[in-house]
Formats: structure tokens, sequence, C-alpha cells
């Protein structure tokens, strides 16, 4: 299902080294213990440690163009600048690039979201009909997706793959209401908490949906919503709104909530809101989350730039980067751990993005061997249960971590994280968590290692 982008590309495609039954954390708060299976732990070490580069997605011949969505086949969708000023829908996919998928009939068009079948949704304004939400297919092209009765306006914002599509109307007595259409001709309007506007952005394969909706007070909140149950308030983190934008097939919600400050703070909801913390600057958002808990968004650093960020689920906070200029925004990720955004050129330019794992390679032949064993080690030690889950997680972060700096020419930092192994095996070993032998094995394989590195 997975196809490559490039050979520079390394896309995260099977993750079956250990089988067993996953467990999706409840909230990614970086002061605890990594948990889940360690097929899931995989996953996140493939991400973290990896080398997220960037692609430059190119436009449809204009100056900008911005991308929202991405499925796991590494199609990327969005709005671009054409060369005669307009703006258009496009589709990106390695084999073509980038593809103006603008309808004949539409004056203006905005990809917002593809599903692993193929099929985009946006909204744009179709000549005699106004604004309107289509969906695309490759056979069908772009078609109109009219709005209910008593609603003048459609927009749609996202698909899953059983075809259902998230978005919102605009009433003839002015409010936004969130829509699902089931089909393109059938639609559940899914109310608000009172409010004149609620709008439905991300919806899961069993149908639920996070999006926002205003109080009767207009002020805004995050929201989830059950098939045949009320919509439920998520809230805030202290302060007076919030938005919801994506949604996981686990039901946590992410996005952005204002705290008692009033700052605007990246969210993950699993039952309660989690401030998921920025790159050090004071506000954020987060956009979408993977099942297995990364999320990505935005995030201001230091210097209050707005960055492309990635929240890998209590391993850390990374900064995606750029294309050479300050600012870098993410919308979406795929299953498998594409990204897909937009920054700023080195020119100033606002291109859309593509982010995915480098296949760094290189280096020694030694080392990379004896971390590989260290890993295939580590791993067989819970398959025999010899190690518990969460101990074999805290040594397979510290061999990734190690991996990855050795192939970045960071030698001192990996066999800084080799050393920090090492005093974990030697406390496992000292409280019976480890026999002696499997212990000394281990850390044999990680001394040599730090050796090689340090000669």
């Amino acid at each position: 299902m997975i196809r490559a982008l490039s050979r520079s590309f390394l896309i995260i495609a099977s993750f079956s080294l250990i089988a067993g039954c996953s467990e999706m954390p409840m909230g990614p708060d970086s002061s605890r213990e990594p948990v889940g299976d360690l097929d899931w732990l995989t996953t996140q070490l493939a991400v973290v440690n990896g080398n997220y580069v960037i692609q430059d997605l190119g436009t449809l011949g204009g100056a900008w163009s911005e991308a929202y969505g991405v499925n796991d086949d590494g199609w990327v969708v969005g709005v671009s600048q054409t060369a005669s000023g307009e703006q258009h829908a496009f589709l990106w996919a390695e084999a073509g690039g980038i593809q103006d998928i603008n309808g004949a009939d539409w004056i203006f068009s905005r990809a917002e979201g593809v599903n692993n079948n193929g099929m985009v949704v946006g909204w744009g304004i179709k000549s005699g009909e106004g604004i309107r939400g289509f969906f695309w297919t490759a056979e069908g092209g772009m078609q109109s997706i009219a709005p209910p009765a008593q609603h003048t306006s459609s927009y749609c914002f996202n698909v899953n793959d059983v075809g259902e599509i998230v978005g919102m109307a605009l009433s003839t007595s002015g409010n936004f209401n969130a829509i699902v259409w089931t089909t393109p001709t059938s639609q559940t309007l899914l109310g608000s908490l009172g409010g004149k506007a609620s709008r439905a952005l991300d919806i899961n394969e069993e149908g639920r949906v996070a999006g926002k909706s205003t109080l009767s007070d207009q002020t805004s909140r995050a929201v989830l919503w059950v098939p045949q149950n009320p919509m439920l308030n998520l809230g805030t983190l202290g302060g007076s709104a919030s938005e919801g934008f994506g949604i996981n097939e686990l039901s946590r919600v992410v996005g952005w909530a204002h705290d008692v400050q009033e700052r605007r703070r990246p969210f993950y909801w699993d039952g309660e809101l989690h401030d998921l913390g920025t790159l050090g600057g004071p506000n954020g958002e987060a956009y979408e989350v993977t099942d297995d808990g990364l999320t990505v968004g935005d995030s201001e650093n230091g210097s209050l730039q707005m960055r492309a960020t990635l929240w890998a689920n209590g391993n850390g906070t990374y900064d995606l980067g750029t294309l050479g200029g300050t600012e870098s925004h993410a919308r979406d990720i795929s299953g498998n751990g594409l990204i897909a955004g937009f920054a700023l050129t080195e020119a100033g330019d606002r291109h859309a993005a593509l982010w995915a794992v480098e296949d760094g390679g290189g280096g020694s032949s030694t080392v990379p061997e004896l971390l590989d064993d260290l890993e295939t080690d580590i791993r067989d030690a819970f398959t025999n249960g010899s190690l518990k889950r969460w101990r074999a997680q805290k040594l397979l972060v510290q061999v990734g971590i190690a991996q990855r700096k050795f192939e970045r020419n960071k030698l001192e930092q990996a066999a800084k994280a080799l050393s920090i192994l090492i005093h974990h095996l030697e406390l496992y070993e000292l409280r019976g968590w480890l026999s002696p032998d499997e212990a000394q094995a281990l850390i044999g394989m990680a001394q040599d290692a730090i050796d090689l590195m340090l000669e």
C-alpha cells in the first residue's frame, strides 16, 4: 500500500518486528515513561531519530502554494497560485509532480484533504453555483457538493477512507453549521453548543468528528461529535477559547486552546486536555494526530518564529525546519509518517512542502552492525521474557539516538547515548531485572561501539 517517494526517502512501511497487542498512550506527557508495545516504539524511533528532510513541491506557476493533506501513498493536496494569478487546487505525487486539478467551471478551488483511496475534497467557487464543497477523483474529476436545504454555500474539509466527508454549510439565516456527508447527496447537520457557528474539520473511520463550535456567547470551543450523541465540549486550558482540528482512530483529538494567560497552546485530548508545549515561544497549534500519538502542527520558537512541529508522544518536540526561510507550517501527517504543510524559501516565497524520513546510510560498517545487534538482542530479551516492555523501551530509545547521531557524525553525542544505555544495564543487573550474562553481553557491545566511535 505504501509507495516509496524517491530513493532519498525512507518511508516508514512495516513495524511488525514484535507481535503483540498495541496500547495507545493516554496523553503525550513528556515527563512520563513512553508506553505502548515495541512495534509502536519502532515507529517512534524511525520518526524521532530519523532525519526528517523537507522537499519543495513547487507551484502551479505562481509565486506561492500551500499543502493541507497527505495520504499513505504520498499524495499531497493543497492550493497554489497559477501563472495567471488564479488560485487552484493541486495534487502532487512523485510520479507526476504538482498537477492542477481545478475543474473547468471553477473560478477558484482549494483542496483540503485526501484519503487513502485517492478521493480529494475541498471547496471553491463554481460558475453559476457560488461557493461549493467538492470531491475529486481521477476518474470523475472535480464535482460539487450541494448544500442542504435552507443553506446557500458548502465547504468540505476532510474525508475518511470510508468516503464520509466533513465540512460546514452557510444557512440562509447566516449561521455556519457543521456537516457530515455520508454520500455527496446525503448529509447530517451536527448542531452546535448553542452558538451561531460550528465546523467539522476531521473524521475517523468510525464516523467520529473533531471540530469547533461557538457557545451562546459566541466564544469558540473544541468539540467531539460521536454519531447519535450530543456534541461534546472539550473545554480549554483555563482560557477563553479552543478549537479542535484532528482526530485519530482512538478518538484522540488535537487542536489549540487558550491557557490562563490567553496564550494559544497546542493540545492533545484523551478525556482531558494536555498542553503539548512549544519550541520555546508562547503559542502553537496542533493539526493532526496518528493512531500512535504522533502529532504535527505549528509552534513558535524562542525567536517567535512559527515552525512546523512534531510532538513525538512523550519522546520530545521537534522543529521540522524550513525551505531556507524563517517559517514553516505542518498541516497533516499520514499513517506512515509523511508530513504535509508549507514553508518559506530563502527568497521568502511560500511553497507547499513534504517532510519524510531520509535514509541516512553511510558511516563505518562496524559501528552500525554493533548497534543493529544491540537492538536485536534487546528485542530478543523482551520476546523471551528477560526484560519488561518499558525497560526494553528505555534501552531502545538510547540505541536509536546513538544510531542517528552516529550517522550525522555526532560521535560524542552517540557515545553519550550508549553510556546512558550502559548505566541502565548496570542498574538492571544490580537489581536482578536482567541476568548478569545478558547484561554484560549488551554492555560489551555498547562499549565496543563507543571505543570504535572515539578511537
